[in-house]
């Protein structure tokens, strides 16, 4: 089921465009559940209690500050680009402005069905692409990387590395995060390594050898979830 949060001031708005949504989902067959806010910090508070939010219907006339500075929140002091940003406004001169937050999309009020539908519909493909693909923002912009060219991930002070054959990627955030998010075939084997698996040529007793002829060290703490995993494997072979 997804979760959709529409954060708008306009009370008449909110419980017309909720109604807009959730007939839409219907109609593509998709279960949704539909929260509203009025105000900023309804939304800041989900985001404190770890509610998911597929996707983010922000009004950027918002009270006394705009809704991209909620957007801004989102990306440059959550780092999440997971939650889908829909921006709505009945001025289209803010749509340039919006694209450091990278939106899903800008919808013009009024909001016609059809454009909503195009709407979710671009977020379901974007949802079913981004499967297989890990997104993240670097010094360079919006990356995404395949998760199957990722050798692992390293904590590195207070950013993190994604580290292909090609180089290196580096971006903020929490190898806790991550671990949480990527497919079960990455193996946290140190607190500062988050190991894709397929790129692992042998397991030893306190290191792994990648195919690139790299080694790293699995710490104490993980020794014990390694072997079982390793164990796992042998049994399966």
């Amino acid at each position: 089921m997804y979760q959709i949060v529409i954060c708008d001031d306009d009370q008449q708005f909110r419980e017309e465009f909720s109604r807009m949504i959730t007939q839409v989902m219907q109609e593509l067959s998709l279960e949704c559940q539909v929260v509203q806010c009025k105000e900023a910090e309804q939304v800041e508070k989900l985001f404190m209690e770890k509610k998911r939010i597929d996707v983010l219907f922000l009004d950027i006339e918002l009270g006394k500050s705009l809704g991209m500075e909620l957007g801004k929140y989102i990306r440059e002091h959550l780092y999440d680009f997971e939650t889908q940003i829909v921006y709505v406004s009945y001025d289209q001169g803010y749509a340039m402005q919006l694209f450091e937050t990278i939106p899903l999309d800008f919808l013009v009020k009024p909001i016609a069905k059809e454009k909503l539908e195009h709407t979710i519909k671009r977020f379901v493909r974007k949802q079913e692409g981004s499967k297989n693909r890990f997104c993240f923002k670097s010094a360079q912009g919006m990356i995404e990387l395949s998760y199957e060219e990722i050798l692992y991930f390293q904590s590195r002070g207070h950013k993190l590395v994604a580290h292909t054959m090609e180089g290196e990627q580096e971006f903020y955030g929490k190898l806790e995060e991550v671990e949480g998010q990527v497919p079960s075939y990455f193996l946290r084997i140190h607190k500062s390594y988050l190991v894709n698996v397929h790129f692992v040529r042998s397991f030893h007793h306190d290191s792994v050898y990648l195919t690139n002829r790299q080694q790293l060290t699995i710490s104490r703490p993980y020794k014990e979830p390694v072997q079982d995993y390793v164990s796992r494997r042998v049994r399966e072979m």
